[in-house]
């Protein structure tokens, strides 16, 4: 898929400018992880949607969520809404994308899911990450951990 963003430009120049002076670098390659603020609202994706986990041959199913910035007793919290891929055979977490308020960390949370995507990680291990905490800015089961813990629960009632 073409998605011309930034960061790739910058990696893909290194990897030139390694190898130009006899290096042997490899482009990693992209999950297309990008963020954008339209007024006071972030969006982010990373990773694969349904029709194009499809074609690259995975069983998708996205389960979505709405889950709350921060601990809802501490005031200004805002709802994160939150979509989650993974494949239906294996687990596999296959891509995000968040829709929130600008001060709701979007960038920071679609950064978790890159990463665990990344490293390989099952849907199932997001639960397991030791994310930070504190009222004003997060809860026990952050927002990435409840949506990849609905996406579980969904997929075990479709069965």
């Amino acid at each position: 898929m073409y998605l011309p963003l930034g960061s790739t430009a910058h990696k893909q120049g290194r990897v030139a400018g390694t190898n130009a002076l006899g290096g042997e670098a490899l482009f990693a390659g992209s999950l297309g992880t990008q963020a954008v603020k339209v007024f006071d609202l972030v969006a982010a994706g990373t990773g694969l949607r349904d029709e194009n986990a499809r074609k690259a041959g995975y069983d998708p199913v996205t389960a979505a969520t709405i889950a709350d910035d921060h601990k809802a007793y501490y005031p200004g919290s805002t709802p994160i809404r939150i979509r989650v891929t993974g494949d239906r055979r294996t687990g596999k977490l296959l891509g995000a994308q968040l829709l929130g308020s600008r001060g709701a960390e979007i960038a920071k949370r679609i950064d978790t899911y890159a990463t665990a995507i990344s490293y390989g990680a099952s849907v199932a291990d997001i639960a397991e990450l030791d994310l930070s905490y504190t009222p004003p800015l997060g809860s026990p089961w952050d927002a990435v951990q409840v949506a990849t813990t609905n996406w579980q629960r969904e997929v075990m009632e479709r069965r």
